[in-house]
This record gives structure tokens, C-alpha cells and sequence, in this order.
């Protein structure tokens, strides 16, 4: 089992949810550079996550208590072998590709700020936890 410390800082400090975020902002970006690689294929068709609901339902998984660790040392995130589910976009009919290069790469933007954004929020949580132990020595 976990260290129940560990547990309660982590969770009080909302690690797990930012670590969720993080994780399906990371398969998006693999998908949406797979399509971004494939513009040119003829019969390519498109991939993505939705972002939003796979958060949500992430989210609400992990606030039900269903969400289970395969190791104490985990601190959580999606339940294990579950990936979100990845859509497949048409081909516009009278069209030989299904991606369109500037859409993509405005979505590869849009979702490395994300990205960025929780890994920032990470870096800021963490650095209050260094503070809060370096003022209680």
C-alpha cells in the first residue's frame, strides 16, 4: 500500500488529475502528428481524442473511486489498459485525403499549449511542496 503521507499530499495537491491531463494531452499529440505524417496518404483517414470528454470521464472515474493503481508507488491516473478512445474521421466525399495540414497543425498547437499549461501547473504545485518543507525545518 502506498504511504498514506504520500497519498494525502499528492492527492490534496491535485497531482493525479494533472497527471491524467498530461497523459491524454501526450496520446493526443501522438495522433495528431500521425495525421499531420499521413496528410498525403490517399485514404488516410484522420485520428483524435476528444479531449474534453475523455478528461471528464477521467475525472469522474478518479471522484467515484474506480480508478486503481497497478503498484502502491503509482499516484494514480487512468485505469489501467484503458486508452481513450480514438475517432476516425471521414474522407470529404469528391476528396483523395482526409487531412487537412492547416487544421492539424493549428490542433497540434492548440494541444501542446495544453500540454504546456499542466506541466507548468505541475511544476508550481511541486515547487509549492519544496517551499512548504524548506519553511518547516
Amino acid at each position: 500500500m502506498a504511504n498514506p503521507i504520500q497519498s494525502i499530499i499528492f492527492d490534496r495537491i491535485q497531482i493525479p488529475r494533472m497527471q491524467t491531463v498530461l497523459d491524454l494531452a501526450s496520446a493526443r499529440q501522438k495522433l495528431l502528428t500521425e495525421n499531420v505524417a499521413n496528410a498525403e496518404t490517399p485514404g488516410y483517414r484522420r485520428k483524435d481524442i476528444d479531449f474534453q470528454s475523455e478528461l471528464k470521464s477521467a475525472m469522474n472515474a478518479s471522484s467515484t473511486g474506480t480508478v486503481k493503481t497497478t503498484r502502491p508507488e503509482h499516484l494514480g491516473g487512468a485505469k489501467p489498459g484503458t486508452a481513450p478512445k480514438v475517432e476516425r474521421g471521414d474522407i470529404p466525399e469528391g476528396q483523395e485525403y482526409g487531412v487537412s495540414i492547416d487544421q492539424e497543425m493549428a490542433q497540434v498547437a492548440r494541444n501542446q499549449m495544453e500540454f504546456n499549461v499542466a506541466a507548468r501547473l505541475v511544476e508550481k504545485k511541486f515547487e509549492g511542496l519544496r517551499n512548504a518543507i524548506r519553511s518547516g525545518r
